[in-house]
């Protein structure tokens, strides 16, 4: 199925760069992260990104979305984490706008937004609630990696050997 906003990241092979901070309601700490978007077309029907979220400083985590396209302006989300599991979600499209929430509750609920600020860069808003009524925000930025800052790094690192 074809849908009307498929030029949103999460329907875009490639891989996406970001930035940004998490505050949590229980403690006054303020964390920066840097993620990367890898996202794929394995087959006709289905998209799936890899997004892979590092605490400046602390730990890292992969989440897999894999993302089915329901009609034009929404789709099906499951996101897979090696620490909290699978849970299944809906989303929705809009021409400037892509988001998704997980509704289990009292076991993970959250919504994420990706608002587009132009063709390569998205300002990215999300909460979460966990178990105990804590609540997690997300807000940053991704934007489209460059295959020419990728290859002059690569360049950098054969100059030097």
């Amino acid at each position: 199925m074809q849908g009307q906003f498929q030029d949103h990241f999460i329907f875009q092979p490639g891989d996406w760069l970001g930035t940004g901070q998490v505050t949590f309601s229980f403690s006054p700490d303020l964390l920066y992260f840097r993620t990367k978007w890898s996202c794929i077309k394995p087959d006709s029907d289905t998209f799936q990104c890899t997004q892979t979220v590092e605490i400046i400083g602390g730990d890292r985590m992969v989440n897999v979305f894999t993302i089915k396209l329901t009609d034009k302006v929404a789709f099906d989300i499951v996101l897979q984490n090696e620490v909290l599991g699978v849970f299944s979600g809906r989303g929705l499209l809009e021409e400037n706008l892509v988001a998704w929430e997980f509704r289990n509750v009292g076991v993970f609920e959250g919504y994420e937004v990706y608002e587009k600020l132009h063709d390569e860069e998205y300002a990215m808003h999300a909460e979460y609630l966990s178990t105990d009524g804590a609540r997690t925000k997300i807000s940053g930025k991704i934007w489209k990696a460059s295959g020419k800052f990728e290859g002059e790094v690569q360049d950098e690192e054969q100059d030097e050997e």
